[in-house]
C-alpha cells in the first residue's frame, strides 16, 4: 500500500463522518488498493474485538472511580476527578497495547508482499513430467487456478519430479497464504537451477519473501542483482532498494 496516511480516513468511513465526495474518493481508492482493502478489514476485526475487550473494562473502571467519587463526596472531588483521567489514559493505553498485539499475532505486513503479490497462469501441460504425475498437476494447477492455494500445495508436494514450474507455483501458492518461510525455499531451488522460465520472477519474490520476514540483509543481494540487469522486475528492485538502504 502506498504511503499515503490512510488511518484517518479509515476511521472516519468506519464510523460514517465522512462527506458525500470524501466518501466515493475513499471507495474509488478502495477498489483498487488491495493492501487498503485489507487494513480496513483488519481494523474491522481490531474494533470488534477490542470492542468486546476493553470496552468492557473501560466501563468497569469508569464504574469503579464513579463509585469512589460517590464515597470521597466534598474535599475528596477533585481527587476522584483524577481517578477518572488514569482510568481513561490507561484504557487508552490498554487499547493500543491491544491493537499492537492483534497486528503481531496476524503478522500484518503489507509493505511488500500486499503490493508485489505475484500472478502466474500455469502452463496446461509441464515440460518435464512424468505421465503418473499427470493427474496430480492436473489437480494441482486447478487449484491454484481458484486461489485455493493451500490444497495446490498438497498435490503439488504429490509431483516428485524436479520441474521448476511446480516449484515456482509451490513458492507463489506459499506466498499468497502468507507462509513466506516456505515460499523462500522454493523460490531459492528455482534461482539454484539457474535455467528454467522462471528464474526472473522467483528471484524477484525471493527478495519480497526475505523483506516480508525482516531479513533485509538477505534480500538486499538479491535485489541489488536484479536492479543491475535486465531483469523486467529491476525497476521495483531499485525502488525496494531505496526504502532498505
Amino acid at each position: 500500500m502506498k504511503k499515503i496516511e490512510f488511518a484517518r480516513f479509515i476511521e472516519r468511513y468506519l464510523d460514517g463522518s465522512m462527506q458525500n465526495a470524501e466518501k466515493k474518493w475513499f471507495e474509488a481508492e478502495l477498489k483498487g488498493n488491495p493492501g487498503l482493502q485489507k487494513e480496513l478489514e483488519l481494523r474491522k476485526k481490531v474494533n470488534k474485538h477490542t470492542a468486546n475487550q476493553e470496552a468492557i473494562a473501560f466501563r468497569q473502571t469508569l464504574m469503579n472511580a464513579e463509585v469512589r467519587h460517590r464515597q470521597a463526596a466534598g474535599s475528596s472531588r477533585g481527587r476522584s476527578k483524577k481517578l477518572v483521567r488514569y482510568a481513561a489514559l490507561f484504557a487508552g493505553l490498554m487499547l493500543l497495547g491491544s491493537v499492537s498485539f492483534y497486528m503481531v499475532q496476524n503478522n500484518v505486513n503489507t509493505d511488500y508482499a500486499d503490493k508485489y503479490s505475484p500472478e502466474y497462469t500455469p502452463l496446461s501441460v509441464s515440460r518435464s513430467l512424468s505421465a503418473n504425475m499427470d493427474e496430480a498437476y492436473n489437480k494441482a494447477t486447478v487449484l491454484y487456478q481458484a486461489g485455493n492455494y493451500s490444497e495446490a500445495i498438497k498435490w503439488f508436494n504429490m509431483i516428485v519430479d524436479e520441474d521448476m514450474q511446480v516449484e515456482y507455483m509451490k513458492g507463489t501458492s506459499h506466498m499468497h497464504i502468507e507462509q513466506y518461510t516456505e515460499a523462500i525455499g522454493s523460490f531459492n531451488r528455482v534461482v539454484e537451477n539457474n535455467d528454467n522460465l522462471f528464474l526472473e520472477d522467483a528471484k524477484f519474490y525471493l527478495g519480497i519473501c526475505y523483506l516480508q520476514t525482516g531479513q533485509d540483509t538477505k534480500a538486499k543481494p538479491v535485489l541489488e542483482s536484479i536492479s543491475n540487469s535486465g531483469n523486467r522486475h529491476s525497476k521495483d528492485a531499485r525502488k525496494l532498494l531505496r526504502k532498505i538502504n
